[in-house]
């Protein structure tokens, strides 16, 4: 369970020590090597060239790619092999030697990043372009909706402890909602505890000694990939999906540690309606993870995490939709880690 009491929010001046701006730099300068410019629509390989990707990870501590996925078009085979173009043709694309295009996939091979299936290469990571990402919604709506709806009758003990905090005696639930309704009760509070208690997994996939879920996502949004909420980087978490160019305008509001044990209790208690909706639908999500193709490239596991993120997303608009939770008008809260 997240410890909520080691927060703070800032949302007027940021003060970034030399070791945030570092983590912040190496987090910008992988992500931003996967945005790939949109020129043209085509039906062949010059698609992949041609659209933009965004590149997310779900990581913690020094877990984080070693290398440059950008550099020698790692990123676009990827994609390219998701798409199920043949090697040759990204070789003629690219115009590589044989010997330099033997060196990038046997480099990928040894990084985890690609694998062989019968006699195909297969991206090992998450990748979506458009087209699935609309169908990863709508099938998402199910699941979303009885989430909402448990949310819902939730409601009336998620707002009773949280008159019990000391941020209620200046602010109300409404100001706080998209937090505690998204972020703590199905996102952030929750992640670990999906990976855990519904997937059953104890690490993350390993790559080249590091553990990390990476995923590629066709996006012209300027904002988080497909208007996904939640993002960290370095010591600062920014909650929401408009952290790019965001805008600080709120006032500093400190969570206390007795603030940060009511979030966690929150999230304590809804975890069991929550697994039983996601253990509930187990089956309809393995049909949708081999009707969509994903099981023939990656892991149930590494599809699923992803596609979580789409159906707490959905959740989160079907609950602004129905004015159970006010997103704000930068989309999102600054938290950064308060100081011992």
């Amino acid at each position: 369970m997240h410890d909520f009491s080691r927060y703070i929010i800032k949302t007027t001046k940021i003060n970034i020590t030399s070791d945030m701006k570092k983590t912040a730099l190496i987090t910008l300068l992988f992500l931003s090597i996967f945005i790939i410019r949109t020129n043209a629509q085509t039906t062949n390989i010059d698609q992949v060239f041609n659209n933009k990707f965004k590149g997310s990870l779900i990581s913690s501590d020094d877990n984080f790619p070693d290398f440059a996925i950008g550099k020698d078009s790692m990123n676009l085979l990827l994609i390219s092999l998701h798409k199920n173009f043949d090697i040759s043709e990204f070789k003629s694309k690219t115009k590589f030697s044989a010997t330099k295009l033997d060196s990038i996939i046997h480099f990928l091979e040894g990084k985890n990043y690609i694998h062989r299936i019968g006699n195909q290469y297969k991206p090992t990571v998450f990748i979506a372009d458009t087209e699935e990402v609309i169908n990863l919604y709508k099938y998402a709506l199910p699941i979303s909706k009885e989430i909402v709806k448990t949310v819902k009758e939730s409601l009336p003990s998620i707002k009773e402890k949280f008159t019990k905090s000391n941020i209620a005696q200046t602010l109300s639930f409404e100001d706080w909602s998209f937090y505690i309704l998204s972020n703590v009760l199905i996102d952030y509070g929750q992640i670990e505890n999906v990976e855990r208690e519904f997937l059953k997994t104890t690490s993350r996939p390993q790559r080249n000694g590091k553990y990390y879920y990476l995923s590629l996502i066709e996006s012209n949004d300027k904002n988080e990939p497909v208007g996904i909420y939640g993002k960290q980087m370095g010591a600062i978490h920014i909650y929401g999906n408009n952290s790019i160019g965001l805008k600080v305008i709120f006032a500093e509001n400190k969570i206390s540690v007795s603030d940060g044990a009511i979030f966690s209790k929150i999230a304590k208690d809804f975890l069991p309606h929550l697994l039983e909706i996601l253990e509930r639908n187990r089956k309809y999500a393995e049909n949708i993870y081999k009707e969509m193709g994903y099981s023939k490239e990656i892991t149930f596991d590494e599809f699923y995490i992803w596609w979580f993120h789409f159906i707490y997303t959905k959740a989160t608009n079907l609950m602004t939709a129905e004015r159970m939770l006010k997103v704000s008008v930068v989309k999102g809260n600054i938290i950064t880690q308060e100081e011992n």
